[in-house]
């Protein structure tokens, strides 16, 4: 009599998985356990251990990956803290506005500060240059709506850009019922500033860089120039505060992308993935796009993304915030380097760190270990709660 085959067991994840592979190489490559610095094989000590160099790190290489017994042998030593280690970084920069600004100045002001003629005269020449490089292959016939195409100037735009974040605030249900005449959707400014097919076609050639220029391996190439000019911006404006942070951020969107992201935990699922440096009050200074592990080096990938983002803003003595995907002694070391303290969350898996860490606690206690550098890695247990939190200090105060 002939067994029947084990019917196997699929939970809904690897469900979604399957059925959404084709979207996105990487959907989990932000995932709990997806990191360069962990080593879930690693047993830590307070004297030594056999452990590749930072220098090792940053170019690895499969192909030639150093054997154990290859690997120099480095010291780490763990005391208790006294805080005679810690290095004084002090700030030595003046927070705020860069530029002037008037007291009464209004909005439309405050987004020339960032929206700047530069970057509307990008616009203008891309879209233009753009529409002629699409016509040219086209044979169009009177009847075409192509063919009614004029190129655009700097006042168009402007009107454009009007439209599109007026659409963010007044949402209805398709683009043409923004001049609908019904009276459910009837409004006098969608008609009164442009025709919906000039809006449509300004949509339809609406472009940032050049494709003929385009990198074969570039993918964030059509947008690159244009993140850097509002960035820059960003930077022009404000001096940051003393106390800076790095984390990530997932930009809503459905449609067809290379790089797009899936992360079920987020309030927007899917979407396009942005490390941001910024400050106290939320003001941005820094973008960085994800675009899949073949456009990052997956290798101390938090590392390199906060100092990446932070290389302006070092070696004046400010402190940036982390959660535990950026975290680590060599993010520590490095920010140390550059007259900047870190302060931030901290997976136990991670590699050169002392025994406290995976020490049970009981609530309210709290224990930590510091090392000849002054980074001290703290454990301790909420009171009155079941949980548990790590730290990486390096600031004296």
């Amino acid at each position: 009599m002939s067994s029947r085959p084990k019917r196997l067991k699929v939970c809904d994840e690897s469900v979604v998985r399957e059925l959404l592979d084709d979207i996105d190489d990487d959907f989990s490559s932000f995932s709990e356990f997806d990191d360069s610095d962990e080593d879930e094989n690693y047993v830590p000590s307070n004297e030594s251990d056999n452990i590749q160099s930072d220098s090792d790190s940053n170019n690895f290489d499969e192909s030639n990956e150093i054997t154990k017994s290859q690997r120099p042998v480095i010291e780490h030593t763990w005391n208790d803290v006294t805080g005679h280690h810690q290095k004084q970084c002090i700030f030595s920069k003046n927070p705020g506005f860069k530029v002037e600004i008037p007291n009464n100045a209004t909005a439309l002001q405050y987004l020339k500060l960032f929206i700047t003629d530069e970057i509307i005269d990008l616009i203008v020449l891309e879209t233009n240059r753009n529409a002629d490089q699409v016509l040219s292959k086209l044979r169009l016939t009177k009847s075409s709506r192509f063919s009614k195409w004029t190129p655009t100037d700097a006042t168009e735009i402007k009107q454009f850009l009007g439209l599109l974040m007026w659409m963010g605030l007044v949402q209805m249900p398709s683009l043409k019922d923004y001049w609908s005449l019904k009276i459910m959707y009837k409004n006098s400014v969608a008609k009164n500033i442009m025709s919906r097919n000039r809006f449509e076609l300004i949509l339809r050639f609406w472009h940032f860089s050049d494709n003929e220029q385009a990198p074969e391996n570039d993918r964030i190439f059509k947008v690159r120039n244009l993140i850097l000019k509002i960035v820059n911006n960003f930077q022009n404006a404000m001096e940051p505060e003393e106390m800076m942070a790095v984390d990530e951020t997932m930009v809503p969107f459905c449609g067809r992308l290379k790089f797009k992201q899936y992360i079920p935990g987020k309030a927007h699922k899917y979407g396009i993935k942005l490390f941001k440096l910024c400050g106290a009050n939320g003001y941005t200074y820094n973008i960085q796009v994800y675009a899949g592990k073949g456009q990052n080096n997956g290798r101390g990938l938090g590392r390199n993304v906060v100092m990446n983002l932070t290389s302006l803003y070092l070696n004046a003595g400010r402190t940036i915030i982390t959660d535990n995907f950026y975290t680590s002694l060599n993010l520590a070391n490095a920010l140390l380097e550059n007259e900047t303290h870190l302060v931030g969350t901290l997976r136990c898996n991670r590699v050169k760190l002392p025994e406290v860490t995976k020490s049970k606690l009981k609530p309210g206690q709290i224990i930590g270990k510091e090392n000849l550098n002054g980074v001290v890695v703290a454990n301790g247990a909420i009171k009155e709660m079941s949980l548990c939190y790590r730290l990486v200090i390096t600031s004296p105060w």
